[in-house]
């Protein structure tokens, strides 16, 4: 009898790690979709006004606690916006492809994936 014929053996697909889980999300994302993801994000959270900031300043790599992430030494894509978290909000990043906000169609980010494109 295998491991997964035993009695009592939860029986399902298994998910595959959220690290592969999101590279295969992005894979999918067109150019510039990212921005356009955090507009969204800023517009339904109410934001009155977005920017961004492209940083490209090259960081010393020589005293990093491991070398593993010297190639994230580089440029930065920074984006503002004059909204603030509520609950809810919070609720809905930690829940990829499970937003809270499905159940209300004027919200564009019913979807759960925008927070995705931070990563």
């Amino acid at each position: 009898m295998s491991d997964y014929t035993l009695p009592g053996r939860r029986f399902g697909q298994f998910t595959p790690p959220l690290i592969d889980f999101l590279k295969d999300i992005l894979k999918r994302y067109p150019d510039g979709q990212i921005i356009k993801e955090l507009i969204q994000n800023a517009d339904d959270a109410g934001a009155k006004e977005v920017k961004f900031v492209l940083d490209t300043t090259e960081y010393e790599t020589a005293s990093l606690l491991t070398p593993n992430v010297s190639e994230f030494q580089g440029a930065a894509l920074y984006c503002y916006n004059d909204s603030v978290f509520d609950e809810d909000d919070w609720k809905s990043i930690q829940s990829v492809q499970q937003s809270i906000k499905k159940k209300d169609p004027m919200r564009t980010g019913r979807f759960g994936l925008g927070f995705v494109s931070v990563y």
